[in-house]
């Protein structure tokens, strides 16, 4: 392993230079297969979330096509020729690094362009390394586009993204695309005892585990943590590396807080929720220690034997598994949030009224009225005009839809505060969502079936529902002196703000 310079961070000192290196064993073999290979592909396309190694392969695919002395079976770059040093070192002039998210614009491929007409100064092959190449323009991917088509021999192109979704096909298709998926804890664990070793740092495998769950498959991130932990002295201790570990989660014992959103107790649960939050609680990072001790748990009733403690209060499969698909959740939804902590607050709320996924529990949850609506139609009178109601009649009438939603469920009554009625045809009524995670709430079956079969009662006409994702306006800080110009926030805004005081008892400012 080649050391740049001893006060280099630990991240760049022990990146990767060989293929051998790469800790991710699907990359590893999959470069190994194609540089060890005569057909070198013009374009890689190096695909996977931040930390992950594209950038470090990047390089290690310019050293092996330029390496003087690599082995002939596997492409392996043999880090003593004078080109493979120099790319090492940051100084190979044939080399050519681009972040796209500060040279996205056509001119920037134009010249790009005009200058991989010239021919190495050096090396065999002129790389160009594209980084977050997702960032550029329409305009800059039609002109990159035209170089990928007919470009140079001498010429070979590496794109990395996180967002390959934002890529135009026409790019992707001209690729050789390698994926970086997140790194396994084992992975982890694997390239931050590469950085122990040399540096000769003092710490249990237990705690280099315990570091490597927490950082999101991101090699970067876990080298980072170990060198910021091993900052006051070579020697770790588990209780530096547990003080970390509980870093923004504060003093909220997770296991006394997940019995009681076990066993129901919603009032306790938000206010020890509520309070952590006020004091600074990482919301996801939070989530992700409850997913982990859930699946900790699970896996000791499935009888496979790991590490950590039970909690014997967490006897119910079924239940321990439902509630762990509520809070991931949950997790997701956190993103999409306009206030954090909501997605998490109602997950606690379905969980505490019984709403999880499922047909028995559907049935005890909305209760013989419910049922009744469902089971016999002809409970609901429709008036003779049934057909011909209109948007404007539907928007008179939309609070009495909702008044009458809430005696058969508080959280769905919640969640429809938050739409807004924008068209009927007499048969699909369009309600405009302003959240990802709203939608797809509201579009499960049982909430769509509730929504429907209240809002014919109310509007005495048959309503099928349909759900579209809108743009909401963002709110603007007042300013300082001129307040004219601020966007105030829409109504929606206000009345997710209002829901969230009036069912959780939060004070949202």
């Amino acid at each position: 392993m080649l050391s740049l310079n001893t006060m280099t961070a630990f991240y760049l000192t022990y990146r990767p230079q060989k293929i051998s290196d790469l800790d991710l064993k699907t990359v590893r073999e999959l470069l190994e297969e194609i540089l060890g290979s005569k057909n070198i592909p013009h374009a890689f396309l190096f695909v996977g979330p931040k930390g992950t190694g594209k950038t470090s392969s990047a390089r290690i695919v310019a050293k092996s096509l330029n390496c003087v002395g690599k082995k002939k079976n596997k492409g392996e770059p043999c880090n003593k020729c004078e080109m493979c040093k120099s790319i090492s070192q940051a100084r190979a002039i044939d080399l050519i690094e681009i972040d796209a998210a500060s040279n996205r614009g056509i001119d920037d491929i134009r010249s790009l362009r005009e200058k991989i007409k010239l021919t190495p100064g050096q090396a065999k092959k002129k790389i160009y390394i594209i980084d977050e190449v997702h960032m550029l323009t329409n305009e800059a991917f039609n002109a990159l586009l035209k170089t990928l088509e007919e470009p140079p021999d001498h010429a070979v192109f590496v794109l990395c993204t996180t967002e390959p979704h934002k890529l135009p096909e026409t790019i992707v298709s001209r690729c050789w695309q390698v994926d970086f998926s997140k790194a396994t804890v084992e992975e982890v664990v694997r390239s931050l005892k590469k950085v122990v070793k040399g540096e000769k740092i003092k710490i249990t495998d237990k705690d280099l585990k315990l570091i490597a769950s927490q950082v999101d498959g991101s090699f970067r991130d876990g080298v980072k943590i170990l060198e910021q932990l091993s900052s006051g002295g070579k020697k770790i201790s588990s209780k530096k590396v547990k003080q970390w570990s509980e870093q923004g989660i504060g003093e909220l014992n997770i296991d006394e807080w997940l019995v009681m959103v076990y066993k129901g107790e919603k009032e306790k649960v938000l206010k020890d929720l509520n309070k952590a939050v006020n004091k600074g609680m990482d919301v996801s990072k939070f989530i992700i220690k409850i997913l982990e001790k859930l699946r900790q748990v699970l896996l000791k009733k499935w009888s496979v034997e790991i590490e950590g403690e039970d909690i014997v209060e967490l006897k119910d499969v079924n239940k321990i598994r439902n509630l762990a698909r509520l809070f991931d959740k949950a997790g997701q939804e956190v993103r999409y949030s306009m206030i954090e902590i909501l997605p998490l607050e109602l997950a606690v709320m379905e969980w505490a009224g019984g709403e999880v996924d499922s047909d028995e529990d559907f049935e005890e949850e909305t209760g013989k009225e419910t049922v009744d609506l469902k089971t016999d139609k002809s409970k609901i009178k429709y008036s003779k005009n049934q057909g011909k109601l209109n948007i404007k009649q539907v928007e008179d009438r939309w609070t009495e839809v909702l008044a009458a939603m809430k005696p058969h469920n508080h959280s769905l009554e919640a969640l429809l505060k938050a739409t807004k009625p924008t068209g009927f045809d007499g048969k699909f009524l369009m309600l405009e969502v302003f959240y990802k995670f709203h939608k797809e709430r509201l579009e499960t079956d049982r909430y769509r079936q509730i929504v429907e079969e209240v809002a014919s009662q109310v509007l005495s006409a048959p309503v099928s529902i349909r759900y579209c994702l809108g743009e909401r306006i963002q709110p603007v800080k007042k300013p300082a002196v001129d307040s004219s110009n601020v966007n105030i926030p829409t109504k929606v805004d206000n009345d997710i703000i209002n829901t969230a005081e009036e069912v959780f008892g939060v004070k949202v400012e």
